[in-house]
């Protein structure tokens, strides 16, 4: 399928060239920039073997919609909407990596991002592409949303437990820690080396834009709303996200309450290819374990002292927290394997 990515150039955009690049069933056929219009892709994105001869370019909506049948869009929340609502009057399939069509209620999009919401007549057709979440609504949607790179991590690690009442939902407590690339590629002095090496700092808090999706999930999962706490820090590492999420335990902690939370988990991800429980006793997830990979590592403790449940979870930010994941969706969407292009 002809597809073409819209800001290509941010690190979002340039996980997607590398990986679209590589996918037997997909064709770029468009890039745009406005900041590198007229220069290659292998002149501004490493690490490309194929597709380093196509050229940046600078075009409309009406333009590009006449270049793809499939567009992706890494660019920010608001501008996303300036390209996706008439590339889906032109009946385009878009993939939107921004904020923009995850949030159901434009209210909530107001409230966490500032500003109305730029096009709330597509809200009802958008997906929130969680692929372990929403596989069924996935395969019959035309605007998928991908998901926040954070939200990721923390649905893929609360789903089981809050699906099957087995914490106190007022007692979530979630501290992630993210790469700088999660910021985008901008030049801010906060994102300098110099600023962010040899330090760490909590930010976005109390009410990280991140928070709105998050409890949007959980609340459909959990039947009813969620409200939770959620401290996100800048390390200073370049890609991949690391998630320790605590909560209140509605059982003791007996062994076989221990035991059974293990199987569920295990059982609730055995058919998803990108995720990936690790055993009771195995070492905890480590970024570096699924770094340039679409693979989300979760591993389970209990403390008995507390009565708590610990879940630890890691992602690469830029693959199964943004690129990666909206692959993903494109294949289930399209009807081919999940795992196609990105293993």
């Amino acid at each position: 399928m002809n597809t073409a990515i819209i800001g290509a150039s941010g690190y979002a955009g340039e996980e997607t060239v590398r990986i679209l690049s590589r996918h037997p069933r997909l064709k770029i056929t468009a890039v745009t920039s406005r900041q590198f219009k007229g220069k290659t892709l292998g002149a501004v994105v490493g690490g490309l073997t194929r597709n380093r001869d196509i050229l940046f370019e600078d075009l409309s909506p009406e333009q590009v919609a006449e270049r793809a049948d499939l567009f992706v869009l890494a660019v920010p929340h608001g501008v996303a909407s300036e390209y996706a609502v008439p590339l889906r009057k032109a009946g385009k399939l878009v993939v939107d990596l921004s904020a923009d069509f995850r949030l159901h209620d434009p209210a909530v999009y107001e409230e966490f991002y500032g500003h109305p919401h730029p096009s709330p007549e597509l809200l009802k057709e958008s997906v929130y592409a969680l692929p372990e979440l929403h596989a069924d609504a996935i395969r019959k949607a035309d605007l998928i949303a991908s998901p926040g790179c954070y939200p990721t991590s923390i649905l893929l690690a609360l789903a089981p437990a809050v699906q099957e009442g087995l914490i106190d939902l007022a007692t979530i407590s979630i501290t992630s820690l993210s790469g700088v690339t999660g910021a985008g590629k901008k030049a801010e002095i906060p994102l300098l080396h110099g600023e962010i090496g040899e330090s760490a700092k909590a930010y976005g808090i109390p009410k990280h834009r991140h928070l709105s999706e998050i409890e949007q999930e959980l609340a459909l999962l959990a039947g009813k709303p969620v409200r939770v706490s959620f401290v996100p820090h800048l390390i200073p590492i370049n890609r991949g996200i690391l998630t320790t999420i605590t909560a209140q335990l509605v059982q003791p902690p007996e062994i076989a309450v221990i035991a059974a939370i293990q199987a569920l988990y295990e059982e609730a991800y055995r058919n998803a290819p990108f995720v990936r429980v690790l055993a009771a006793d195995a070492p905890l997830p480590e970024v570096k374990n699924v770094a340039r990979t679409n693979v989300a590592e979760i591993a389970l403790r209990v403390d008995p002292r507390t009565g708590r449940l610990i879940v630890i979870s890691a992602i690469d930010n830029l693959v199964k927290g943004t690129a990666g994941q909206a692959v993903q969706a494109i294949n289930l969407r399209l009807g081919w394997p999940e795992d196609e292009g990105l293993l």
